[in-house]
């Protein structure tokens, strides 16, 4: 008889994504605990230092990371030093702390893309507003606009298409300026991007979101519809999850005025509530098995 594996869903707010890996982690006969990260915490009198809810004796099989969830820095901070004490005692995460670190910073993301000759459009990251501006007003006088983003940030909150040159100083003192690929789909008359959810180096779904506005986040209104992946992006998106050794990872994508694909991020703990939509296949059951294979 098989050893029923416990295993943990690491989540802020267990919704539709945490409810369905329960269902298909319970179905692979594994006890489920939802937990967020703020419920862990160090505890030198404990035996493994480490205090987590319904494991005063033994530790974890495995955890599946959803959210990290959001916090102060120094939250933050001690909620990732939780998932390094649990990798150092040898308790399995789904994704790996250090990929989730790298792609959780999106200049660490751009850096490693840049680096490895993967295609992704031009970034800076200064921390001084006059270089920022700089920056914005060459591009403005190549016709182009930038794109700021927050260092750390998902669902598309808090992007800003900068044009004339007009930003402004932003508390975290940090500047993620990315060049726009400002590419309408004019017989739509809509701005769409692409995101790819890559599994175990396979692509296991895609969709294209399109949005009346500029920016195409599902979260910000854009509208999902499914694709079929060219040999292109597959290799692309491929190669992007293999960057930062993802078990899993959403591979988000722009195509250029030249039809070149380029990829503007890398999500190491992606939603698929809206991929779900565009294909039959199961994706929390694909994410669940590819999971509990790792246990093994």
């Amino acid at each position: 008889m098989k050893k029923i594996k416990n295993v943990i869903i690491f989540s802020d707010s267990h919704d539709w994504h945490s409810n369905q890996l329960k269902k298909e982690l319970k179905k692979l006969k594994c006890k489920v605990f939802c937990l967020s990260l703020d419920d862990c915490f160090i505890n030198t009198n404990n035996k493994n230092n480490i205090f987590i809810p319904g494991f005063s004796k033994n530790l974890p099989d495995g955890c599946f990371i959803r959210t990290i969830g959001k916090g102060t820095f120094q939250q933050i901070t001690r909620r990732l030093t939780i998932l390094h004490v649990l990798k150092k005692l040898k308790v399995v995460l789904f994704n790996d702390i250090n990929c989730i670190e790298q792609a959780t910073d999106k200049s660490m993301t751009t850096f490693l893309l840049s680096h490895n000759k993967i295609n992704t459009p031009d970034t800076w990251v200064p921390e001084k507003l006059s270089v920022a501006k700089k920056i914005l007003k060459k591009l403005n006088k190549e016709k182009l606009y930038g794109i700021w983003k927050p260092l750390f940030g998902s669902q598309g909150k808090g992007l800003k298409i900068i044009k004339n040159n007009k930003l402004k100083k932003n508390s975290e003192q940090v500047y993620y300026l990315q060049r726009f690929e400002d590419i309408k789909i004019k017989s739509k008359k809509k701005w769409q991007d692409f995101r790819v959810l890559v599994c175990n180096n396979e692509i296991i779904a895609s969709m294209v979101r399109r949005n009346k506005k500029k920016i195409t986040n599902i979260g910000q209104g854009g509208k999902p519809f499914g694709f079929n992946a060219s040999e292109e992006i597959k290799k692309i998106s491929i190669s992007a999850s293999k960057l930062i050794n993802a078990d899993y990872a959403g591979i988000d994508l722009v195509k250029d005025k030249y039809g070149k694909f380029k990829v503007i991020e890398i999500n190491s703990i992606p939603a698929w509530k809206a991929l779900q939509k565009t294909t039959n296949k199961n994706i929390a059951s694909i994410l669940s098995k590819t999971f509990l294979r790792k246990l093994k």
